[in-house]
């Protein structure tokens, strides 16, 4: 199959995202140590994020919301004011951390670029995402930035519509097997799956087996399979 159009998935594969999150959620661990043990802790943080998603998406926003309403929890419903800007500046530190991408992904992008229209498809709160993105200095690779709502198969079908696609003809690079390797693949697509050695427990899933699912060890092997 020839594809035109390969979309790239952002977070954690053109840049680094997900451990920063980590390093986040270690610190609001050690904050709230004195009321719960560790996995306490974490283990309340992951279902009051789960609680939101629906409600107020992806990103650092929800996550701080998330951590409020653990720590909320976890105090008996009062929130101490040294838990409450303990949180304010983990999620400062999160929204300001450094910059940095992939190992290898502007050399592929600058290669792909000259055969295929390149676009990013990633989900998340919009004003972050776009400054992740004019951040990364990667804006002259890239056709456009498509920031999805989510990444089901109806965003994915939604996705091929605007770009006069077929689904068969989107071709979806990511890190992520539940959201850019299963959906694509339920809809007729092709994904490239670079994989992460940080994963978020939201985004946990096994591998499917599909002839249509390529897995690269690093994000510059796609271009042995695409030219």
């Amino acid at each position: 199959m020839e594809f035109s159009h390969i979309f790239f998935d952002a977070d954690d594969t053109l840049w680094e995202n997900e451990r920063f999150f980590r390093e986040a959620e270690e610190h609001f661990i050690k904050l709230l140590s004195g009321y719960t043990g560790p996995e306490g802790v974490q283990q309340m943080l992951w279902d009051r994020q789960e609680e939101n998603i629906p409600l107020f998406g992806y990103g650092s926003k929800t996550y701080m919301i998330g951590m409020a309403d653990a720590a909320m929890e976890l105090c008996g419903g009062r929130l101490p004011s040294d838990i409450y800007y303990g949180i304010k500046k983990i999620v400062t530190d999160l929204a300001c951390h450094e910059f940095s991408l992939i190992d290898g992904v502007e050399e592929t992008l600058g290669t792909l670029q000259e055969h295929y229209t390149l676009v990013v498809a990633t989900k998340g709160d919009v004003t972050e995402q776009m400054s992740k993105y004019r951040r990364s200095g990667l804006e002259k690779y890239f056709h456009h930035i498509e920031v999805m709502e989510n990444k089901t198969e109806k965003n994915y079908l939604e996705l091929a519509a605007k770009h006069d696609l077929e689904p068969h003809q989107l071709l979806m690079v990511g890190n992520s097997v539940r959201s850019d390797i299963v959906p694509v693949i339920n809809v007729g697509g092709t994904a490239i799956n670079t994989p992460h050695d940080v994963v978020w427990v939201h985004e946990m899933m096994d591998m499917p087996e599909s002839d249509r699912i390529i897995v690269v060890e690093k994000i510059k092997d796609i271009v042995n399979f695409l030219l």
